[in-house]
């Protein structure tokens, strides 16, 4: 396994052997959607709102799914293997487009779910802008819980400290996001309006892959 296509095989392969991680993500997505439709019956939600609520689903929702990353590895002891077999920075991109792919699934699941439960008020005016801050969003996540799920993965406990380490690097792209769907939701010609959001978060998603492509062989390695 010299490659990054070995290491994505291998995730991929275990998942649809134990469909942890995809599970996960949709199984919370739909709890989350319960408790809005039971905390809200019959009013009429703003688009500010659902474009908070339906990131706070995914940011939740991606700490659940994708904190299995490098957790797994070493609850199964294929770590060391992984650092014989391959390079720092084969296992980075595998993993980092693992978890993307994971991402976009938790993204276009909780499209379909908002769509459906919440067909009265979420209306979205501008398509393509939406998917664009939608899945700039989607890899900012990833790269973030990549790096970071590698760096607690030796911690004792794991699974808590995937959210609290994430959510400070993460607010500038949840409110840069957030504020983007909120303006695809109310502009039909959102792009004059998006314009700055866009950026935040495409430079983010540079900034984030580069960054961590850099230091993750440090951090595997240690």
């Amino acid at each position: 396994m010299s490659s990054w296509q070995g290491v994505l095989r291998k995730d991929l392969a275990i998942e649809f052997r134990t469909r942890y991680g995809l599970s996960a993500v949709i199984m919370f997505l739909l709890i989350t959607v319960a408790v809005i439709l039971y905390s809200t019956p019959g009013e009429q939600l703003q688009p500010s709102i659902l474009s908070a609520l339906m990131w706070i689903a995914l940011f939740f929702g991606a700490m659940t799914g994708l904190s299995r990353s490098f957790i797994a590895e070493e609850e199964r002891g294929t770590s060391l293997l992984l650092r014989l077999y391959a390079s720092g920075e084969s296992v980075f991109l595998g993993k980092l487009v693992y978890n993307v792919g994971l991402m976009l699934t938790l993204a276009a699941s909780a499209l379909l779910f908002f769509e459906f439960f919440f067909a009265r008020d979420f209306h979205i005016r501008d398509w393509p802008m939406f998917l664009l801050q939608l899945s700039l969003g989607a890899i900012g996540v990833a790269a973030v819980s990549t790096i970071l799920s590698a760096l607690i993965g030796r911690a004792s406990q794991k699974g808590a400290l995937l959210p609290i380490v994430a959510l400070p690097v993460l607010m500038p792209l949840v409110i840069a996001a957030t504020d983007a769907m909120r303006i695809t939701l109310e502009v039909s010609n959102a792009w004059d309006g998006v314009r700055g959001d866009i950026l935040i978060l495409v430079s983010f998603d540079m900034a984030m892959v580069l960054v961590s492509y850099v230091l993750f062989d440090v951090i595997w390695r240690d």
